[in-house]
């Protein structure tokens, strides 16, 4: 009956192992595939024999009893239920050592030789999903890896004392293991002794300090889970620009784990997002495009909710000193300027239809065109670096690159409508672009405004009784000037006109369009214009006038842009500058002199 119940064990076993995904079978190898283990479990597997055969002493001689063991408390007797109690407890013991392979969230790597035999393995047989699976199952050491620690020095404590010559002094004879030894020869002598002695003295304890940390922290590596070899060859293939490519769909979560982890400090984590960022900009309707599409629900009025459900987008955004150190920016601008570049050199180009605005398809389509998916990105990710305190201008300038791409292959066929609002998917992007950055110049303004955000900061003047009020650096407006190397809100002005510019100046895009985009722009310039004379706000406005004209003073293209802003601007454009600005920030006057 024992017999039956331990081969019904190992069998269930088998059936589990059987059932397992693929990744959580490879464990067995890497987890139990050393000597310690393997000794382990056959000492067991030698009781389960050796209860075998004394059940077959026991039953045909008929014998109650095999004999007795002394022990040093009481005597065991050898009997049948004995025998079968420790060859069950045998199996339960290996059964157990299995079920806690199979089903533990993490294993051990005991055998990194075999880990690093399977991953390669998988890899020149293109399994790629099992290679995935078997990299984030082993996250911890394959991509997180322990840092080992580095030795300072291998000085003792009499070596450290007895190196420092003070005079009048004899070194302790005999208590070097003695840890208040330093404390106790630094207090004697401090009196007496020059002060270069003392530091020197001070210097060779805290070498000690260190090498007691150093031993610490060698004991901890020794005990943690590595795998050197296995790591460094994991390192590879996530570069690798084979698996680069498809893993991010296959498994994204495990790009979002390495994004997400500030601790990997010798991993090449900034090289591994662009790979990352551009395979799922690359592949439509993947986890970015899903993200983006997901998160335009959670927007306020000017600032997006990061939800945490948006794994990839959280990762990315929540911590918006995460985008400046892994450049996040660049490898989701750069794809897009590729797919613009290519777009243009094909015969035909789909965004001269009117894919994204047209009636007859969901609202949901246009989240499956990667360009509009990376326009989209760059204003959840400056609009939420604004709301950081963000200093840096976070590359807000690829929208200028991108339009630049955008004017170069625009054009209406047949499939355009040049009465329409958008005239083509091309209207439509160049809306996006002009409109996002409208709506960052509008949330400085809201944050200026309202107390809640707390962006100022008071510093008395000469005169102690005034006080002039200025701003945190990632808001303030510090000159009136075209420098790009600024925070978001002035790099948003120069890219803004920077774009209306380019957008101006190509022939193909239809007067109407440059009139909508021209007011988009002018009437933020005045909305922002009916603050005070001397104010923050008044000041961008100040800048967006010298943006302009130095936009119509560029030598290169600046005659072509006054002639065509001479066009849209006298007429419906000056109409409705002059009616917003009856309610305050008249900006005509200026306009006019610049323009006219």
């Amino acid at each position: 009956m024992p017999d039956l119940l331990i081969f019904t064990l190992f069998a269930t076993i088998v059936a589990i192992y059987g059932v397992l995904p693929r990744y959580r079978q490879l464990r067995v190898g890497y987890s139990l595939g050393n000597k310690r283990s393997i000794a382990f479990l056959s000492f067991f597997g030698l009781i389960i024999i050796a209860g075998y055969v004394g059940g077959l002493l026991l039953q045909p001689n008929g014998k109650e009893s095999l004999g007795t063991i002394s022990t040093g408390y009481t005597p065991i007797e050898i009997t049948q239920f004995t025998v079968n109690f420790v060859e069950l407890g045998a199996a339960l013991v290996i059964v157990g050592v299995f079920i806690s392979v199979f089903g533990s969230k993490s294993v051990r790597i005991r055998n990194e030789q075999f880990l690093l035999s399977i991953l390669r393995e998988l890899y020149n047989r293109g399994e790629y999903g099992t290679l995935v699976d078997v990299i984030s199952d082993n996250y911890v050491p394959l991509v997180n890896h322990p840092e080992e620690p580095t030795a300072p020095g291998n000085e003792s404590w009499f070596e450290v004392l007895s190196s420092v010559d003070i005079p009048g002094e004899e070194g302790p004879q005999g208590e070097d293991d003695d840890p208040s030894i330093p404390t106790r020869v630094i207090d004697k002598i401090e009196e007496t002794v020059p002060g270069g002695w003392i530091e020197r003295l001070r210097d060779k304890v805290s070498l000690k300090r260190q090498q007691a940390r150093y031993r610490f922290k060698r004991l901890q590596y020794r005990l943690a889970d590595t795998a050197e070899e296995a790591t460094e060859y994991t390192e590879s293939l996530l570069l690798d620009p084979e698996f680069s490519a498809k893993h991010p769909t296959l498994d994204p979560d495990l790009g979002i784990d390495i994004i997400g982890d500030d601790s990997l400090n010798g991993f090449r984590r900034r090289e591994f997002t662009h790979r990352y960022l551009t395979t799922l900009l690359k592949t439509e309707n993947s986890l970015l495009y899903r993200n983006i599409e997901d998160n335009m629900g959670g927007r306020g009025v000017y600032r997006y909710r990061i939800d945490p459900d948006n794994r990839l987008i959280y990762a990315l955004l929540s911590d918006c000193s995460r985008v400046e150190t892994l450049d996040v920016y660049k490898p989701v601008g750069d794809t897009a300027e590729r797919i613009l570049r290519e777009q243009g050199k094909r015969d035909y180009d789909k965004y001269h239809d009117q894919r994204l605005t047209s009636s007859n398809m969901s609202d949901d389509y246009i989240f499956s065109d990667p360009i509009y998916v990376a326009i989209m990105f760059f204003d959840i990710m400056v609009s939420e670096s604004l709301y950081q305190r963000m200093e840096w201008h976070m590359w807000l300038y690829y929208y200028d690159s991108i339009t630049r791409l955008i004017c170069e292959n625009y054009e209406l066929t047949e499939e355009s409508d040049r009465t329409a609002e958008w005239p083509n998917d091309y209207s439509r992007l160049l809306y996006e672009i002009t409109s996002n950055m409208v709506d960052w110049l509008e949330a400085t303004e809201e944050m200026v405004t309202k107390e809640e955000y707390d962006v100022s900061v008071e510093t008395p003047t000469d005169d102690e009784e005034e006080h002039e009020e200025q701003y945190a650096d990632f808001i303030k407006l510090d000159s009136i000037d075209d420098h790009r190397g600024a925070n978001i809100p002035k790099s948003t002005v120069i890219c803004l006109f920077s774009c209306h510019k380019r957008i101006l100046t190509t022939d193909e895009i239809p007067k109407q369009f440059k009139e909508y985009i021209t007011d988009i722009i002018f009437r933020c310039c005045v909305e922002l214009r009916k603050h005070d004379e001397g104010t923050l706000l008044w000041k961008y406005t100040e800048l967006m006038l010298y943006c302009l004209e130095s936009e119509i003073n560029d030598s290169r293209s600046g005659h072509k842009y006054h002639h065509e802003l001479q066009s849209v601007y006298d007429g419906e454009v000056r109409h409705e500058v002059v009616v917003k600005s009856m309610t305050g920030g008249d900006l005509v006057d200026e306009l006019d002199d610049l323009i006219l």
